[in-house]
């Protein structure tokens, strides 16, 4: 075993010409060819970081304003209903011992982190505030600030009515009748909208006379229309009925004229229909 051992050695030793350090490792690493560096180094490259963090929590919603406050904390964290004690008898008082400590600990540690972290969020509101009515301010001082005297003197010439008054909005003088105007139209229109809304619910309330509301009034119904025995006229189509069915082909303009035309009875319907539209519009609602 020694001997198979023996022959599979390497019994050469592969060295390189240069005494460097660099040189002695292979073509596939990225320090095999020597490339001069600057003496002066260079600012430290910021290491990459993989992945995304996920979108901390709001541990003080809006729905939840009682969380900082003594009522929550107490709640959250309840004290033992009788009080605990290590019993010397137990099999591991060490154990149990620690196991109080560290709920006494979890409930204080609760309590406090719950109150720096309300602590601190109310300082980064604060700030952020601040910041902002601080931008705010800087901004409306710029705006508001005169032109300054440099610019002025060496602007080109320009027909002082041309130049801008500044003003951030052009003067509208016609606004008020605009606005007016507008106005106008808008209260007609809701007019309007209420006018159809009382009409469409007149209209309900008159055909809600006519409204089949229990299973009587149904079964009434069918049997009035599909009448059995004799009077069985539903079942063909050349019979006048009041089914979809059995009307024939629909009637066309000129066939309605026609009937108008040659009928007294017709009239008479077609004027009573007049007259009944016309006293809808004089009293305001459904007859």
């Amino acid at each position: 075993m020694s001997a198979l051992r023996n022959s599979r050695t390497a019994r050469v030793q592969v060295r390189g010409f240069a005494t460097s350090p660099n040189l002695r490792v292979g073509p596939e690493s990225p320090h095999f060819i020597d490339v001069p560096r600057i003496l002066q180094p260079s600012n430290p490259v910021k290491p990459r970081v993989k992945g995304t963090l996920p979108v901390p929590r709001e541990l003080f919603p809006a729905r939840r304003a009682d969380k900082p406050r003594k009522a929550y904390l107490d709640a959250a964290t309840p004290l033992p209903q009788t009080e605990r004690k290590v019993n010397p008898k137990s099999n591991d008082p060490e154990k149990q011992a620690f196991k109080l400590k560290m709920a006494v600990l979890r409930r204080q540690h609760l309590r406090e982190g719950l109150r720096t972290l309300y602590q601190r969020k109310t300082s980064a509101e604060e700030i952020i505030f601040n910041r902002s009515l601080e931008n705010q301010s800087r901004r409306e001082r710029v705006l508001q600030q005169p032109e300054p005297e440099d610019e002025r003197l060496t602007r080109s010439t320009v027909v002082q009515a041309m130049q801008s008054k500044g003003h951030s909005v052009l003067a509208d003088p016609n606004r008020e009748q605009r606005l007016a105007l507008s106005k106008a139209r808008v209260e007609a229109l809701n007019q309007q909208k209420e006018a159809q809304r009382q009409e469409d619910l007149q209209s309900l309330y008159m055909n809600a006379r006519t409204f089949i509301i229990n299973e009587e009034q149904l079964a009434a119904e069918i049997d009035r229309v599909f009448p059995e025995g004799e009077n069985e006229a539903w079942r063909n189509d050349h019979q006048q009925g009041e089914n979809i069915w059995n009307l024939g082909t629909p009637q066309t303009v000129q066939s309605i004229v026609n009937q108008t035309r040659r009928s007294e009875t017709a009239r008479w319907d077609v004027i009573q229909d007049r007259v009944k539209q016309l006293g809808e519009q004089i009293t305001g609602g459904k007859l």
